[in-house]
């Protein structure tokens, strides 16, 4: 019969297999959001690292194996909020009065198709740069509905707020992230991506996320 000391190395192995098979397919999906939050790769894999170190730690608070992708967003999202805390990284870079008067005055039009169509033209590159242009909470709420594919009930776990709430950032979010590239395209060298569009003649994008909310 084994004895209490034998037993505690099991159950932390047993726990840290159950860990890595959970939380390690994730881990570049992880990555590439911590990518568009933070101004370097380094930087990036930090935050990464910092987060699986407090889903080790905290890892006895997941209740649903089925929520782990969640769970892991919502602490790589703490992490990568206290880190810009502590650096004193933007709270709000430009002003969305301006933003938004790009998006309406240049394009015009139903603001989620030309988000739709933006998002099937544009380098990562350069949603990237355009997303670090936008106030956090709007562009969150945009990368983990229209980046990462979460639906409106998890991205409100993730983020804390209601669903009603998150519905509303990601409406002005998108606006925020159109007027950010129409406002910047020249510094980006960005050509052509409203080629052939009017605000009489829209031509609507397939969606880029393909799932249901």
């Amino acid at each position: 019969m084994p004895t209490s000391t034998q037993q505690q190395p099991d159950a932390v192995a047993e726990a840290r297999a159950k860990f890595d098979a959970l939380v390690l397919p994730h881990l570049d999906r992880l990555l590439a959001f911590a990518k568009r939050r933070t101004d370097s790769l380094a930087d990036a894999e930090d935050a990464v690292q910092e987060a699986c170190v407090r889903a080790w730690l905290g890892f006895h608070e997941l209740r649903d194996d089925l929520k782990v992708r969640s769970w892991l967003y919502r602490i790589l999202r703490t992490t990568l909020a206290d880190a810009r805390e502590k650096s004193g990284r933007r709270n709000q870079l430009v002003s969305i009065t301006r933003l938004e008067q790009a998006h309406d005055e240049l394009l015009g039009g139903d603001q989620n198709e030309v988000f739709s169509e933006v998002a099937a033209r544009l380098t990562s590159e350069v949603v990237h740069l355009a997303l670090a242009e936008i106030p956090e909470d709007f562009a969150t709420a945009v990368e983990l509905h229209d980046i990462d594919g979460f639906k409106y009930a998890e991205i409100a776990e993730i983020v804390g707020v209601p669903i009603g709430t998150v519905m509303s950032r990601i409406a002005r979010g998108r606006k925020l992230l159109a007027g950010a590239i129409t406002a910047n395209q020249r510094a980006w060298a960005i050509a052509g991506w409203t080629s052939g569009r009017t605000a009489s003649s829209p031509r609507r994008a397939n969606n880029p996320r393909g799932r249901p909310s």
